[in-house]
């Protein structure tokens, strides 16, 4: 039976919820009264925090950006050096997308909307903001090569990001000539380490950073 009202934290509680039904069998056909009663409250009570279910979503999408920053920033603060640190910042991005594939994807379509809240729009802008930054700080230190520190980051992003979205579909994971249709090749890269894929965007991101480097410098 389901309370009239909430339980607890109820806005983290659907939040986390509709999180995990994310990255399961997603939420195309969840209502919010599905969830409220999964939850154990009635959809009143969820409408106390949600005005609907497109709210929800981007409530959802903005704490994802709000955890990815989080996660970055602490790489960041733990590494010396301004490659160490956009190498830190990169592989905090990557996990990210390795472990909440559906997450990131869900994040950045749904900042993309014309409708999409200014919140949204505004702790996905912080996202980059904080790339650009350590772009140009590295600039500053004679540790990165000169030019629109935007148009650097612009580039790291799109790696970074690439990468992410790729090692969380388990795409880099498959050798060539490989079946993506049988079953053993298909287990095989779902149960891919994570230490290999961590080594893996190392190697990659090793690249991207490399090539930030000035060229007298490489």
């Amino acid at each position: 039976m389901t309370s009239p009202y909430h339980h607890g934290d109820l806005k983290s509680t659907l939040l986390a919820y509709a999180l995990e039904q994310l990255e399961g069998a997603g939420l195309d056909g969840l209502s919010m009264r599905e969830m409220a009663k999964a939850v154990g409250v009635s959809h009143t009570a969820a409408y106390r925090h949600f005005a609907d279910k497109q709210a929800l979503l981007d409530a959802m999408a903005e704490q994802g950006f709000e955890a990815l920053r989080q996660a970055s920033r602490e790489a960041v603060a733990a590494a010396q050096g301004s490659p160490d640190r956009l190498l830190a910042s990169g592989l905090a991005y990557v996990q990210f997308g390795r472990q909440h594939p559906r997450q990131l994807a869900h994040m950045f379509g749904a900042a993309a909307r014309a409708t999409a809240p200014p919140r949204l729009r505004a702790v996905a802008a912080d996202l980059f903001n904080d790339l650009q930054t350590l772009v140009a700080e590295g600039q500053q230190h004679g540790s990165f090569r000169t030019g629109d520190p935007r148009a650097l980051a612009h580039a790291c992003w799109a790696m970074v990001h690439g990468l992410a979205l790729l090692q969380g579909g388990h795409l880099l994971g498959l050798h060539p000539g490989a079946d993506v249709n049988s079953d053993a090749s298909t287990n095989a890269v779902a149960q891919w380490p994570d230490e290999a894929a961590t080594r893996q965007a190392r190697e990659v991101l090793g690249v991207l950073v490399q090539g930030m480097v000035p060229g007298d410098a490489s």
